[in-house]
């Protein structure tokens, strides 16, 4: 079942192109590219940021302080799937290994912890619906080497933890960290 949720580019694109670097990797890809991160200050604001490859398109969210890293990382996937084209297949890059396989787990097991998760399961749903059982697919990147999007995708998301979150968000880990 899960396969039919999400696919796993970063075993095909190694499997299929070694070990080129992702830009050569992404050339043969049909899906948009979009980073995202997560982020909190030292104030424990949390914060989530996602940058459509190419610049054309990028975003943020404040979760505030009763929230973790995880859930900025999980949010600014929502975020960079509800952005994204309706009509194009996704390739969300991630620097977070837990919030990418907190994906795959809620896909397998049909069950998501957080509302977050819980958005990003129904609009892959979605999207499989309308563009067949890869429309969306995850792949991990090595945070804080030069990736440019994923730069870009940090860069806003510690920004977003300077504002003030417009409805803050309480989660289990949150809670558990206060």
């Amino acid at each position: 079942m899960f396969r039919k949720l999400c696919s796993k580019p970063r075993r095909t694109l190694k499997r299929r192109y070694g070990r080129k670097p992702l830009n050569q990797a992404r050339e043969h890809c049909d899906a948009t590219g979009v980073h995202t991160d997560g982020s909190m200050s030292e104030d424990g604001v949390v914060g989530a940021g996602w940058y459509k490859e190419g610049g054309k398109g990028v975003g943020e969210a404040t979760l505030g302080k009763l929230a973790t890293v995880w859930d900025g990382e999980v949010c600014g996937v929502r975020g960079a799937l509800e952005d994204a084209p309706s009509k194009s297949k996704v390739l969300i890059l991630s620097d977070s290994q837990a919030a990418v396989a907190a994906v795959r787990k809620a896909g397998r097991r049909g069950k998501a912890t957080t509302a977050d998760l819980r958005r990003v399961m129904m609009d892959i749903k979605e999207r499989q619906t309308r563009l067949g059982p890869n429309a969306v697919s995850f792949g991990w990147v090595k945070a804080h080497n030069e990736v440019c999007g994923n730069e870009k995708a940090d860069q806003l998301a510690k920004h977003a933890t300077t504002l003030y979150p417009e409805e803050p968000q309480i989660t289990e880990g949150g809670l558990k960290q206060a």
